[in-house]
């Protein structure tokens, strides 16, 4: 299994604080070595290291492919956003992450995911409030002959590209 190396370079950040780096050889011993640096962690340079060294696992054919759950967690730990957002994204994911999550990325089939969603529209709330009662928030992502006969009528018509656009008048009786 391919290595590298994490260690503490020599030079100080500005602040001076420790600076990071990793390196490893792209073939094996006798080939090209390789260095990244300016890490302010060693917990960040092995973690860049793991990427690097996966990079070059998967272009080689012998990569250890990550599950959907590996690569969410890969996703949300370097995603910058407030925790409210990290929260959402995880709520959002939940599902998909219930019914795919150990499965492998090359394993997943679109069938299954299309499947998945269709199930969504009838059952929990997809986007939206996650306190939303079931089905809440699916009508924005419906078309016009999915809604009830009443509410299809009450929406403006789509203006033709090849007319002018269709103008309602709002609280005018005449």
């Amino acid at each position: 299994m391919q290595q590298g190396q994490v260690f503490e370079l020599k030079k100080r950040a500005v602040d001076g604080s420790a600076v990071w780096a990793y390196r490893y050889r792209t073939d094996g011993p006798g080939s090209r070595r390789l260095q990244r640096g300016g890490f302010s962690c060693e917990r960040d340079a092995a973690e860049a290291l793991e990427r690097a060294l996966e990079h070059l696992r998967r272009q080689k054919g012998v990569g250890s492919t990550l599950t959907l759950k590996e690569l969410v967690e890969e996703y949300l730990a370097q995603y910058d956003a407030e925790p409210e957002t990290i929260d959402k994204l995880c709520w959002l994911l939940a599902k998909a992450l219930r019914a795919f999550g150990g499965r492998r990325l090359p394993e997943l089939r679109s069938q299954e995911i299309a499947a998945l969603a269709d199930d969504d529209l009838t059952g929990a709330p997809f986007r939206g409030n996650p306190g939303a009662a079931a089905g809440a928030g699916t009508r924005s992502r419906l078309g016009n002959d999915r809604l009830q006969p009443r509410q299809a009528r009450s929406r403006q018509p789509a203006a033709s590209a090849h007319r002018e656009a269709t103008v309602r008048v709002m609280g005018s009786t005449r």
